[in-house]
């Protein structure tokens, strides 16, 4: 049986990831001015270019090698490279082609808040529904007679097994992980941005790099060869500190560029 608490706690991290998204649009409006487009392309970007283009990849992919998970390295550079590039070059083509007047510091905060908030949102309900919906099958005694019988015998266990041994703080533990996501998620699109609005394409190639860097490591928790779930968060929660700590840093590059801008405007005068 699963716990009720453990129930529960499957619903705090889709409550959190929307309460996330809307206090970080709120937030950003009253501080900064951020506007609605960069905001919904940002959204739908993610949409597009990791979770429809990205994703047909993938299944041509794992079709053509299906024991992937027994290769780890290898499906790791894969992995992380395939997100680097579907998810940098998107804010990339969007950036030039559909955001021109969109180049300022907040314009890049407002199209990360839209990409990392809705990856907030989409990423948890894709992954904890199911759960919540086979833990009531479960503990009603029908898991077995319904999609069990659909399931090889040791997909079916290792699905039982996650949702018996994974408690409430799985779950509580996902905020943290969707968090600081958000902010990586942030501190990527600036850099992107930065590169669009200094015309250097070498900052996006880092931004897929620095990507595939990130998520090589969480491939070999993707393919069970690693199960430390609070080495896991920590290495997360850290990525999301220096998220933070990379957009402080390169605001000052947005705001030099404009004060440069008007400074050249007011000698022309």
């Amino acid at each position: 049986m699963v716990s009720t608490a453990t129930i529960i706690s499957m619903f705090v991290p889709i409550l959190f990831s929307f309460a996330l998204f809307i206090t970080m649009i709120i937030t950003a409006k009253k501080k900064m001015g951020i506007e609605v487009k960069p905001l919904i392309l940002g959204a739908v970007g993610f949409i597009v270019f990791s979770q429809v283009l990205e994703k047909v990849l993938h299944v041509i992919v794992i079709n053509m090698f299906p024991n992937y998970a027994d290769h780890p390295v290898w499906f790791g550079l894969y992995g992380g490279f395939a997100a680097g590039i579907f998810e940098e070059m998107g804010r990339f083509i969007l950036f030039v082609w559909l955001l021109k007047k969109f180049r300022d510091y907040k314009s890049g905060i407002s199209f990360g808040i839209g990409w990392g908030g809705i990856e907030a949102i989409l990423l948890t309900l894709m992954i904890v529904v199911p759960n919540i919906i086979f833990a009531f099958m479960l503990n009603a005694g029908v898991l077995d007679s319904t999609i069990g019988k659909d399931l090889p015998a040791e997909t079916l266990k290792t699905l039982k097994d996650g949702l018996l041994n994974n408690g409430v703080s799985f779950y509580l533990l996902a905020c943290v992980e969707r968090f600081a996501a958000v902010f990586m998620q942030l501190a990527f699109s600036l850099l992107v941005l930065l590169g669009v609005k200094k015309k250097k394409f070498s900052y996006v190639v880092y931004a897929i790099i620095i990507h595939a860097a990130v998520d090589f490591p969480l491939v070999f928790v993707q393919t069970g060869h690693f199960k430390n779930l609070w080495a896991v968060e920590t290495y997360v929660a850290i990525l999301g500190l220096l998220g933070i700590y990379f957009m402080k840093k390169i605001r000052k590059q947005f705001d030099d560029d404009s004060q440069v801008t008007i400074d050249h405007s007011a000698s022309v005068k």
